[in-house]
Formats: C-alpha cells, sequence, structure tokens
C-alpha cells in the first residue's frame, strides 16, 4: 500500500495542479498562451533544448568520476544513457530512476549494485549541496527580490524579534530528527549507504578539480537553459533579468513534488513572477517553454536508450 501512495500521490498533484493552472486561466487566456508557445522561435527552443542535454551528458560523463574512484570502469555511452533512462522513468513513475539508473549501471557496467546506489547517492548529495548554494546565493545577490515576493514587512519585523526562539526551535526539531533516524533501522541503513557513496568522494583525489567542475557545467546549463527561453517568444522579454535567477531556483525546488515538475513547475514559476506584476499567460508560457523543453529532451534520448542499450549488450 505504502508503494502505491508513494507512485500516486506525485501523480495524483500533478493532476491536481493541472487543474489548478485549468481553474485560474480563462479560456481566452489558454488560448493566448497556447499562441504564445506555438510562437516561440525554433532556434531558442533548440538552443534550450541543447543546453539541457549537455546538462545530461555531463551528468553521465561526471558518474565516471565515482565508478573510476571505486575500481570500476563504465562505458561512457551506458553511464549517459543511463541518465536519460532515470529521467524517463521518473516522469512515467515517481521516484523509480535511481533504481532504473543504479540496475543499468551494475548490469551492463559489471558493477555491484550496491556499490552504483552509492556512487548514485554521493551524486545526490553534491546536487543538492549546489541547488541549496544557488539559493544562498540568490539570497544574498536579490534579496531585495526575494523579500519583496514572499514576505510583508510585519511578518519580517516578527521573524527579527524572534530570531532567537526560531534558531533555538529549529535546533531542537533538528536533534528530533537525528534521534529518530538513529531509531529505524531501515532509515539507518539508506542512510548509511548515503555516506559510504559519499565517502567515495574522498578516493577522487586529482579527479577531484574535474568532478567539481563538471558538477558546476551541470547547473550551469541549467541556468543557461532557463535562460534563453526567454527570447523565444517576445514577450517574455518584459521579465526583468534580475528575477530570472530566483525564478529558475523556484522551479528547482517545485519539480520533486510531481512527475518530473508535470503541472507543478509552470504553475510555481507563474506564481512567483506574479508577484512582480508579470502577469499570468506570460509567467505560464514561460514555465511550460522551459518545463517542455527538458521533457521533450528527456524522452526523445530516454526512449533512445531503452531501444539501443540492450542491443550493444546483445552485440557484446
Amino acid at each position: 500500500m505504502k508503494k502505491k501512495l508513494r507512485i500516486l500521490i506525485p501523480i495524483l498533484l500533478g493532476v491536481f495542479f493541472l487543474y489548478l493552472t485549468f481553474r485560474v486561466t480563462s479560456e481566452s487566456e489558454r488560448a493566448l498562451i497556447w499562441n504564445y508557445i506555438k510562437s516561440a522561435k525554433i532556434e531558442y527552443v533548440i538552443a534550450a533544448m541543447t543546453l539541457g542535454a549537455c546538462a545530461d551528458i555531463i551528468r553521465g560523463l561526471r558518474w565516471q568520476f565515482l565508478s573510476n574512484a571505486i575500481g570500476y570502469k563504465s562505458n561512457t555511452i551506458i553511464s549517459v544513457a543511463s541518465v536519460f533512462m532515470c529521467y524517463t522513468s521518473n516522469m512515467a513513475i515517481p521516484r523509480s530512476g535511481e533504481l532504473v539508473r543504479a540496475s543499468i549501471l551494475s548490469e551492463y557496467n559489471k558493477i555491484p549494485i550496491g556499490k552504483t546506489f552509492g556512487t548514485i547517492a554521493a551524486e545526490r548529495i553534491i546536487d543538492i549541496t549546489i541547488s541549496l548554494f544557488i539559493l544562498i546565493l540568490v539570497w544574498l545577490l536579490q534579496y531585495e527580490v526575494i523579500l519583496e515576493s514572499f514576505f510583508d514587512d510585519k511578518l519580517l519585523f516578527n521573524i527579527d524579534q524572534n530570531i532567537n526562539t526560531i534558531l533555538i526551535v529549529s535546533i531542537l526539531m533538528f536533534c528530533v530528527i537525528i534521534f529518530a533516524v538513529s531509531r529505524i533501522k531501515k532509515i539507518k541503513i539508506f542512510f548509511k549507504g548515503i555516506i559510504e557513496g559519499f565517502l567515495s568522494l574522498t578516493n577522487l583525489k586529482k579527479k577531484l578539480f574535474p568532478f567539481l567542475l563538471f558538477s558546476s557545467l551541470i547547473w550551469t546549463c541549467y541556468i543557461l537553459a532557463f535562460f534563453v527561453i526567454k527570447f523565444s517568444v517576445p514577450e517574455l522579454e518584459i521579465i526583468n533579468n534580475n528575477l530570472i535567477f530566483p525564478a529558475f531556483v523556484v522551479g528547482v525546488f517545485s519539480i520533486s513534488l510531481s512527475n518530473h515538475g508535470l503541472g507543478v513547475y509552470p504553475l510555481a514559476i507563474s506564481l512567483f513572477l506574479l508577484n512582480f506584476g508579470i502577469n499570468t499567460e506570460i509567467g505560464l508560457t514561460y514555465g511550460w517553454l522551459a518545463w517542455s523543453c527538458q521533457a521533450i529532451i528527456t524522452l526523445i534520448f530516454g526512449g533512445l536508450s531503452f531501444f539501443v542499450l540492450p542491443l550493444l549488450n546483445t552485440s557484446d
């Protein structure tokens, strides 16, 4: 039952946010959004898709540093294909991608599946760290935008007056979570695997800099892909460049709520931009174009990977 719920809940959330998008827009607004999307300049759409594909390709290449660090060689095509297959699987069945990717890397590269899970966990930790770093960077460089978007003066005053209490409560909650984790066997095993995978980073030695460089390139490609979309439709150019970076962050943290961010991603970006006077049609156009570019790339290359890899294995 729990497994079914883990699959159903993200799907239902995606459907709910699609329904919510339908409810907050009129028929004429939906027609306008569709017209904007149809009029998008193909060269910018292709550029965004190419940058998105490059990010996923680099992600596959980056994983090879970790496989080498634990003493295994990996095929480049398989490493890259496993990334696209991971994301394609997540679009169909939430949270299934990592299992699919780990299984593929294990089977085709003859690596124990426990170790592939560990290396993928290490990648996750690095990516989460980078996404949090981006969030902090946005806060430091564009704190006025964030404050204007999410807080009013009264709330900020209350936070300032009660900052010590908030910190104490946060620390206590963190301690409670750590205690709970230490008492639950399955979660302990899971976190042990993550720690073991993370420790593979210590074996990178001279390859640590290239690994971090590849990690930076992945996120640079994602950000550029998001930024390029702004120029695909003339009406999107009214969006101030200062809003692009924080809007990207909003999109990143909304993706995990449903299948590959279906329904959630465009609406989250639209609601964020709405705070700055960008109407719903423009915000949803931006969100759907950005989401669609990555989704199309994922489906095309993921589908090819599912088809081609078994043939490669047969030929061996």
